[in-house]
């Protein structure tokens, strides 16, 4: 049987790692030294440093103290080594000399249109946008239960500072998770931008994110935790 002590510990740490990684990234986050990416890993470090730190004892950390520069050197080393050690758990393939050309199946035949859209739905599978957009509202449903004009909505979907998804043909609907006290999360125009389209950042919005401890960044964002989430949407889709 698990130790419930050491799942308190750990869900412990984790708050503190992400304490200490959010006040990290504000402080930071004016800084032109840090490019895009780094400040975010660069937050997380620290913050997993912090909470390492918190556990140990008070013995320990007195020593710790003495040698802080012979620390620091082997934190430099570490971060270093581990950078270099690209190939680190990849498997290495033998790749022949020569290899035997291949014109594969081709395309297959060409078919009429309606016969081409016959097959699709066969493969197609049919979801309600709810199933993976979440809770979602029209204009009329927003300006009653929020309060939000037509107008403004309107205006805020042309700017991309809230999520707009098409429902059907021509009718659009929003994703409510995206609103606090009222109006779109900040950040929001930055994501769409990096991703390209409202719902390739809706989807990467809803989920939990790995960099982010496995939070949503949608959640970061309406914690004003702008930087840290735009920096990771950089990452994700603009690796180079």
């Amino acid at each position: 049987m698990a130790n419930p002590n050491v799942q308190i510990d750990h869900n412990g740490n984790r708050r503190v790692a992400d304490r200490v990684a959010s006040k990290v990234t504000n402080a930071l986050k004016s800084d032109r030294a840090f490019e895009s990416g780094s400040l975010a890993l660069s937050a997380h470090i620290a913050g997993a440093a912090a909470a390492a730190v918190l556990n140990l004892p008070a013995e320990a950390r007195q020593e710790l103290a003495k040698r802080q520069d012979e620390l620091m050197r082997g934190v430099r080393r570490l971060v270093e080594n581990f950078s270099d050690d690209v190939g680190r758990g990849k498997i290495k393939l033998a790749v022949p000399a020569t290899v035997e050309p291949s014109k594969g199946e081709g395309l297959g035949p060409i078919v009429p249109a309606e016969e081409g859209r016959r097959l699709l739905r066969e493969f197609a599978v049919a979801r309600k946008i709810e199933d993976w957009a979440g809770p979602i509202a029209g204009a009329s449903e927003l300006s009653r239960d929020y309060g939000i004009p037509r107008s403004t909505l309107h205006r805020w979907q042309h700017s991309d500072e809230v999520i707009g998804l098409l429902k059907g043909t021509k009718k659009h609907v929003f994703p409510v998770e995206q609103f606090v006290d009222g109006r779109p999360a900040r950040g929001i125009s930055a994501i769409v931008g990096v991703a390209g389209g409202h719902r390739v950042a809706w989807l990467w919005l809803r989920q939990p994110n790995p960099v982010l401890s496995g939070r949503k960044p949608i959640d970061l964002l309406k914690q004003d935790r702008m930087d840290e989430v735009v920096d990771t949407a950089r990452v994700y889709f603009d690796p180079q």
